[in-house]
């Protein structure tokens, strides 16, 4: 709850940065401080303060709680997920759009505490930086970007999700604070997140640690994606922009990234030249080696912190074991480390259907993309393989393809926020807006990433898109991006997103609700017109926060029976 569990994130942050032990040595009980002066007076003096506060920002998004719903809400209520084994009631109900106000997938409290604790490095972070001389002034804001990043990726989420809700950057520090505030619109949200990161993009690392050519992969890949560089901040206001419909802002903080992945291609090229091509003159991991393909799966999934990845969520047993990532157990059940069963969320099967003898109408039956995130077990079990899979492996050699997998034996899966494949995506996605003169650079763009995965580069099969098929309609262009991002970023917390920001673009709900609605069984076209009603496209505010926060008012799509009482409370 905003109101209430935002404040005791702070009382959380202090014990974890041993603050606490402010309280030792006192003589008698009524000289003890209030833990809040304690704090203000002898806690924000030196750079340690700041970072292992930062830290904490990282750890709070790394939550299973946080996690889990960056997945579930950009993907259980799209077209690419069903109800699995054992699935609860109210996951149910978001999978079959069904959701109640007391559905606890509703409850962002986890985001709100996240967004508290970068509000708190942030505000305290100058003054340190002030009493501390060696906490340097760019240490100072780079630290200040990377938690105004997390900070605007979580509100992202909760307006994604949610449309209009509470937003503040003052921290909750004390009880004489008062955070019940109104929800905001969409848009001033969005706008305000674009207006932060703007003033703090270019203050962020470029790299914490520079690769070196001469060595193969190494720290420096983990260090510089799984904290928030420079590149990472421009992929989130791309992001941003697209949403907010400045196609011109997103194609260039799209071609900054762009640019600076070119630059450090050909700095790292000896050591690269035998795993990345330049697809279209943009450097992609390659799919194919030798016979067999699978390779740019088990860099970008399997290994994590690959080339391709601007920011993911990092998880290592080796440095802690219960640093583990709660969501993607949702997706499989490992159960010997050589089988894989469906977790409490399955595959819709449409997308797979007779492959590898035949192509779908989502995938080529050359796409390496479909065996790597969907397997199929016998006839009639599809299981998500994204994730899942440590390894894939597909031998070129045979007619039908066979893909070999090595299950995970535990959720150590890393959860890829941004990389490249997306961000060219993106900037298709603006160009084609921009008009027709930029639908050909949109093409190349798309047709990058689908060559990576078809191996047509590789097996000399040809083109699997033409230009031709699409360029007089700009409904076509537009059809062929979205496909495209279904495509590469299935199961990765973004397809009900760019369902949602279409609709959000066109003003029709018509062509989501027909989208969403085929995995349906029972009650078609009741979901239909449900999602005929645009406030019915955003989640209901949970039943608690309506409790402890007057100035909520529930969605209109769900504001029915105890609601409808409570706010006339």
């Amino acid at each position: 709850m905003i109101t209430k569990n935002i404040k005791h994130t702070i009382a959380v942050c202090w014990l974890c940065c041993g603050a606490a032990a402010a309280f030792t040595a006192c003589s008698d009980f009524l000289d003890v401080k209030p833990l809040n002066d304690v704090v203000l007076e002898n806690y924000w003096t030196k750079k340690s303060d700041v970072t292992s506060v930062l830290m904490g920002c990282y750890e709070s998004l790394h939550s299973e709680d946080c996690i889990t719903r960056m997945g579930l809400w950009g993907e259980a209520r799209s077209d690419n997920m069903i109800i699995g084994v054992s699935t609860s009631q109210d996951l149910e109900q978001l999978v079959k759009e069904d959701m109640l106000p007391s559905n606890p997938f509703c409850n962002w409290e986890a985001f709100y505490k996240t967004i508290n604790r970068c509000n708190i490095v942030i505000h305290y972070a100058p003054q340190v930086q002030e009493l501390d001389p060696n906490y340097a002034l760019s240490e100072m804001k780079a630290n200040i970007a990377e938690a105004t990043f997390i900070r605007s990726l979580c509100y992202f989420h909760l307006i994604r999700a949610f449309r209009d809700v509470p937003f503040t950057r003052e921290p909750s520090i004390d009880d004489t604070q008062n955070y019940q505030i109104p929800a905001d619109s969409f848009d001033v949200v969005l706008n305000n997140l674009i207006f932060d990161l703007e003033a703090v993009k270019d203050d962020a690392q470029l790299y914490f640690r520079k690769p070196d050519p001469d060595k193969q992969k190494e720290d420096a890949e983990r260090d510089n994606t799984a904290r928030v560089t420079r590149p990472a901040i421009y992929a989130l206001l791309a992001d941003l922009y697209l949403w907010q419909g400045d196609w011109q802002k997103c194609v260039e903080c799209c071609d900054y990234i762009i640019d600076f992945k070119q630059k450090e291609y050909e700095n790292l090229k000896r050591r690269l030249q035998n795993e990345v091509y330049l697809f279209n003159d943009i450097p992609l991991i390659m799919e194919k080696t030798e016979n067999t393909s699978g390779n740019a799966y088990n860099e970008i999934f399997g290994e994590g912190n690959s080339f391709e990845s601007l920011f993911e969520l990092t998880f290592n047993e080796t440095l802690n074991k219960d640093n583990k990532n709660g969501y993607v157990g949702s997706y499989y059940a490992n159960n010997s480390g050589n089988t894989l069963s469906n977790g409490r969320l399955a595959p819709f099967d449409e997308f797979y259907g007779e492959l590898p003898t035949k192509s779908t109408d989502l995938f080529n039956l050359n796409d390496c993309r479909a065996y790597e995130s969907i397997y199929q077990a016998g006839t009639t079990q599809y299981y998500i393989a994204k994730y899942a899979a440590t390894r894939v492996t597909i031998d070129n050699s045979k007619s039908n393809w066979v893909p070999d997998y090595r299950w995970r034996s535990d959720n150590y899966a890393h959860w890829i926020i941004y990389r490249l494949t997306d961000v060219m995506l993106m900037k298709a996605e603006a160009l084609i807006q921009l008009g027709s003169d930029n639908y050909e650079n949109a093409f190349n763009l798309i047709n990058a990433v689908s060559k990576r995965a078809v191996n047509s580069f590789a097996l000399g099969t040809g083109e699997v898109l033409k230009f031709n098929d699409y360029k007089e309609s700009k409904e076509d262009m537009e059809d062929l991006v979205l496909e495209e991002r279904h495509r590469e970023l299935m199961f990765e917390g973004k397809r009900w997103y760019d369902l949602l920001r279409q609709a959000r673009r066109t003003g029709n709900t018509k062509k989501l609700a027909t989208t969403v609605t085929k995995k349906q069984i029972t009650n078609i076209s009741g979901i239909q017109i449900r999602l005929a009603d645009p406030n019915a496209l955003y989640l209901p505010y949970y039943r608690n926060e309506l409790k402890v926060n007057p100035y909520l008012k529930q969605n209109p799509a769900y504001n029915t029976g105890d609601d409808a009482d409570l706010e006339k409370n």
